[in-house]
């Protein structure tokens, strides 16, 4: 029997090649950004070589990034009223830099004036597609910035390969990048292995930064960031506007909300009437129940009392977005969160008196005048929360928003230093025996303080703390360091080393 062969047939499989990727279109002022991005990195390196957090550099940089974003974006540089709003904070903010030398403002001011120039852009692109009044939008338009800034990297190799003319430039460029990081690990491996070898680096090291002063350093530096900031620009012109979008948050019943703010009111009754007894009891009565005397109860307590009113504002908020708003158990929450609302005020007025009877004994400091704004603002939050509380569909957040950004804005703008410095230098003149820490305020405060104190009759002051010239002339000296650096200099340096 012939055996029988059954041949059996499987289709050619083949693996689909992958498409490539579609290059991204530039024109002539693309082209053009590519050289400028590189030298505002170079720029932005160059900062980073002075003494001390940043001054005037930093309004130049800023001056100089928005000038670039207006010229790339031409006709299409149109804002609304919140894109105008958040553009003039910006401004102001990095004009703050250039007048003033508190170095915490300067610090939490760039963290600032990075996360407000963000929103700002995005808004400005239209590429959000929730609206600046919604809470969610700070987060997305956090992701639409980290997506330009590391996500749209082949956007300048494409626009450099669009060059007209001979590439072998573009080419070498491309060698010198990928060769950088071998020629680093190499040259590592090599000064390791031989002294000889080592001390002859570094002795050409230092002769090449004593040659340039560090300038090829900054331009390496900038080259590193290009694509970066190219890509972020890049975004913002090309990428198509999104739609508006909003998402209603999950309601849910009110009634478990209502027991959550009964059970705190009920908590605040009590603790205001406390208060009140405590307060306005007098030194007599306080001593003899609790044994504290006024001094000592006055100077303990605000910050927590302020950290208080900040969780019932976030509380009263949150019951009001998630609550179904229908039905008695809505109306007994409202009731109830405008009487927690209510007692915050109250809480806050009490916090305000203690430390304003501390104040009275030991000075004024910037923790302490940062308080005080911290409670004014969140004082205008209350009167927000109950407009929303009453006012059905009411938008809070764009109210929260402005009042935070203007209210940041009048802290750097009112010269905190010095007014800290003329409390206390006023209450040292008028009691010599009020608690005043004038090594505080010559060496904490900024420069802005120098010049109130030069107003204190030296001798007077000198019985008190002898080294009060000798600091007074090591701040002078620190102040003309900062003010020979274009990159640290500021309008509060150069008063302060003109003396």
């Amino acid at each position: 029997m012939d055996e029988l062969y059954i041949k059996r047939t499987t289709p050619e499989t083949s693996i689909p090649e992958k498409s490539p990727r579609k290059p991204y279109e530039a024109d002539g002022r693309d082209r053009l950004l590519l050289p400028l991005t590189w030298a505002l990195g170079t720029l932005g390196a160059a900062l980073l070589g002075g003494r001390g957090l940043p001054g005037l550099g930093v309004t130049l940089l800023t001056v100089v990034w928005y000038a670039l974003l207006f010229w790339y974006r031409g006709r299409e540089s149109r804002q609304d009223r919140a894109g105008h709003f958040m553009l003039a904070a910006v401004l102001l903010l990095s004009l703050t830099f250039s007048l003033y030398s508190n170095q915490w403002l300067r610090g939490w001011n760039l963290v600032f004036l990075a996360v407000l120039s963000g929103v700002q852009m995005v808004q400005w692109s239209g590429q959000g597609s929730r609206p600046w009044t919604s809470p969610l939008m700070l987060l997305e338009r956090l992701g639409l910035l980290l997506c330009g800034l590391f996500g749209k990297l082949p956007a300048a190799y494409d626009t450099a390969r669009s060059y007209k003319g001979d590439r072998r430039v573009l080419n070498v460029l491309a060698g010198l990048l990928l060769a950088f990081p071998l020629f680093t690990v190499a040259l590592l491996l090599l000064t390791d292995g031989d002294r000889y070898f080592a001390q002859v680096v570094e002795d050409l090291t230092v002769s090449m930064i004593l040659l340039f002063g560090g300038s090829v350093l900054r331009l390496a530096l900038g080259l590193a960031a290009a694509p970066f900031l190219f890509g972020l620009l890049y975004t913002l012109r090309h990428t198509q506007k999104g739609e508006r979008k909003e998402t209603a948050a999950p309601k849910v019943d009110a009634l478990p909300s209502c027991v959550v703010l009964g059970v705190m009111d009920l908590l605040y009754i009590f603790f205001i009437v406390v208060q009140f007894a405590a307060l306005f009891g007098g030194p007599a009565y306080l001593k003899r129940v609790s044994g504290l005397s006024y001094a000592e109860y006055a100077r303990s307590g605000f910050f927590q009392l302020v950290f208080v009113a900040a969780l019932n504002l976030t509380l009263t908020l949150a019951v009001l977005q998630l609550a179904r708003r229908e039905g008695g158990a809505w109306r007994a929450l409202r009731v109830l969160a405008t009487l927690l609302t209510v007692m915050s005020g109250v809480i806050l007025g009490s916090a305000a008196y203690r430390m304003s009877l501390y104040v009275s004994v030991y000075g004024l400091s910037f923790k302490r005048f940062l308080t005080y704004w911290g409670m004014v603002i969140l004082l205008l939050f209350f009167l927000v929360a109950l407009l929303k509380i009453w006012k059905r569909d009411f938008s809070c957040f764009r109210y929260l928003f402005v009042i935070a950004v203007s209210g940041w804005l009048l802290l750097n703008f009112c010269n905190v230093d010095r007014l800290v410095a003329r409390y206390n230098t006023a209450l040292y003149l008028r009691d010599q025996t009020a608690v005043i820490d004038l090594d505080y305020l010559a060496w904490d405060l900024s420069y802005d303080a120098l010049a109130v104190l030069e107003d204190l009759p030296q001798a007077t002051v000198e019985q008190t703390w002898p080294p009060f010239r000798q600091v007074l002339a090591e701040r002078r000296a620190q102040a003309m360091g900062e003010a020979a650096d274009w990159r640290t200099w500021s309008l509060s340096a150069a008063l302060a080393a003109g003396k």
